[in-house]
């Protein structure tokens, strides 16, 4: 089994030839350059294909998706109310067909946006 402590929400972007990672609210984590970044996503993660792990700086830093529909899912409950977001919390097994399709759709895309900017995929060649 997987597991990892606890983090903040961050937002992860990809443009201009840059990864930057803001973890909320406004803290800076991670700015560089996208060209020569390695891609190292451990085999058993790269099959449930929810996230991606790169070295950076001689560390690995994992971008993991697979909480970003249960965070839209809560937010968007949270707005509609206290009854509303009770009933969310309360079905978590319904979340994870959701959680990680959606994860899986943003990981190709944030894959996609890395190799785009020159980033070497070093798990495509395990």
């Amino acid at each position: 089994m997987l597991s990892r402590p606890y983090t903040a929400p961050s937002t992860v972007r990809v443009a201009d030839g840059e990864l930057t990672i803001i973890q909320h609210p406004d803290e800076l984590v991670v700015r560089v350059p996208t060209a020569g970044l390695k891609i190292v996503t451990p085999r058993r993660l790269r099959n449930i294909d929810a996230g991606v792990v790169l070295q950076i700086d001689g560390k690995q830093v994992a971008v993991m998706f697979d909480l970003v529909y249960a965070r839209q899912q809560s937010r968007a409950a949270s707005e509609q109310g206290k009854g509303a977001l009770i009933g969310q919390v309360a079905k978590p097994a319904a979340n994870a067909r959701g959680n990680l399709g959606l994860a899986r759709q943003i990981t190709a895309e944030f894959r996609a946006a890395l190799l785009a900017g020159g980033a070497i995929d070093t798990t495509a060649l395990a």
